[in-house]
């Protein structure tokens, strides 16, 4: 028989997830409309109309060369490997929450990842359901795929699973104690889905599906025998305010909205970029913006983007998706810069005795310079296989590119307010 006073204290504890959500939902529903505003559904209809037609084209004309297997696996691995778990945990909670971990655990984070994994299982099995078709009638792939229904059915109920299992083995990665096994948890969970996402697609399903369970048994067996906490309270926090502050960013693009504070990172190998700007008072905005934007979470989020992108345009071999891959990167990424242009320096302006005059303008260098590098060097990737072909073409779109990071949106950045508040 089940005790009723425990009972009453797991029904808390999930009443107190749902009202944190409900709050989260309330404080982020205002913005909403002005996303709504702005046109960036018109931009996502357009994007998806542009796909469809592609997918239709591809259905009707498929090229002999086209790579399915490679775009496959990336479609699959990168719709199972992300696994976001809100918790929706504050700093406080460590010392008013922690005695009741058992509860919070039990009521909160473990039904949470249950939800986690069935989501990821059903957007790995939606994305294998749309590519299925390509998958088929491509001529790389078409002796891979399955000739009977029953087939079809055991490998998407294969690829729900080791969806399922990423869930379960990133829970496992946030447990670990130490920051270099959680990296090496996190290597080899992704080359795990990798692999195992290679072999459902292209070798024959009861090889593929052995090795893909042997796969996944090495990384939970190493899971198991690394120091784990019971409950990760501090790395739960960081990803809940990693995610609040992915939200506000995203609907900083939009409406002027206030922003939680970031950490900053080292990144050694990339911020002495900022210490290469001249030292006078004429260059100091430049320097703080520089720096900032550097050691911070928009360049984090900017160089994963165009490396992704670089990535994808590296293995597509095709150049109507290398194209696409290069236009969309530097649309986003250049959005992702923009970011820079909502940084108060609130903690530095009783300290630093500068004018606000020339504070916009400094921004906009920094995207500038940012957005013509990454521009640059995502059409080398993505144009150096297909130098021999359309050459036109890719000169068009570079010189768009470059239109669109080193002048459109600068000018955009500088135009704003130079009296807005420190």
């Amino acid at each position: 028989m089940a005790d009723p006073v425990q009972e009453e204290k797991l029904r808390e504890a999930r009443d107190w997830r749902r009202e944190r959500a409900s709050a989260f939902r309330r404080e982020m529903f205002p913005y909403l409309r002005y996303v709504a505003q702005s046109g960036f559904a018109m931009l996502l209809a357009a994007i998806g109309i542009t796909l469809l037609a592609g997918y239709a084209g591809l259905l009707s004309d498929m090229p002999q060369a086209w790579p399915a297997d490679v775009v496959g696996v990336a479609l699959l691995f990168f719709a199972s490997i992300y696994t976001p778990l809100r918790s929706y945990l504050q700093p406080a909670d460590t010392v008013f929450l922690l005695p009741a971990e058992s509860r919070v655990l039990s009521a909160n984070v473990l039904p949470a990842l249950r939800s986690a994994a069935f989501f990821g299982a059903l957007r790995a099995l939606v994305v294998f359901i749309i590519f299925a078709p390509l998958y088929a009638k491509a001529p790389v792939t078409a002796d891979a795929a399955p000739s009977e229904p029953a087939g079809w059915a055991a490998l998407a109920a294969a690829i729900a699973l080791l969806a399922a299992w990423n869930t379960y083995a990133a829970w496992q990665e946030r447990r670990a104690v130490s920051a270099t096994a959680r990296l090496a948890l996190r290597f080899a969970r992704w080359t795990a889905v990798l692999l195992a996402a290679a072999a459902l697609l292209t070798k024959p399903l009861l090889l593929a599906a052995g090795f893909a369970l042997l796969a996944a048994a090495a990384v939970s067996t190493a899971a198991l025998l690394t120091p784990r906490h019971r409950m990760p309270w501090d790395r739960l926090i960081a990803e809940e305010g990693a995610a609040r502050r992915r939200w506000l960013s995203f609907l900083g693009w939009f409406v002027d909205i206030p922003t939680e504070e970031p950490p900053a990172a080292s990144r050694a190998w990339i911020a002495w970029v900022a210490d290469r700007v001249p030292r006078s008072k004429r260059f100091a905005w430049h320097f703080l913006y520089a720096k900032t934007f550097l050691r911070g979470e928009a360049f984090g989020a900017f160089w994963r983007w165009c490396t992704v992108m670089a990535v994808i345009a590296l293995f597509a071999r095709s150049t109507a998706v290398d194209a696409m891959v290069y236009i969309v990167g530097i649309v986003v990424g250049g959005l992702q810069l923009t970011e820079l242009g909502r940084i108060r320096f609130a903690e530095h302006a009783s300290v630093v005795p500068l004018s606000p005059e020339g504070r916009n303008t400094a921004a906009s260098a920094v995207v500038r310079s940012a957005g013509l590098a990454a521009a640059a060097l995502l059409w080398l990737i993505a144009w150096v296989p297909h130098a021999a072909s359309s050459p036109i073409w890719w000169l068009i779109a570079l010189a768009l590119a470059l239109a669109w990071t080193g002048w459109l949106l600068p000018r955009r950045l500088a135009a704003r307010d130079e009296e807005e508040e420190l």
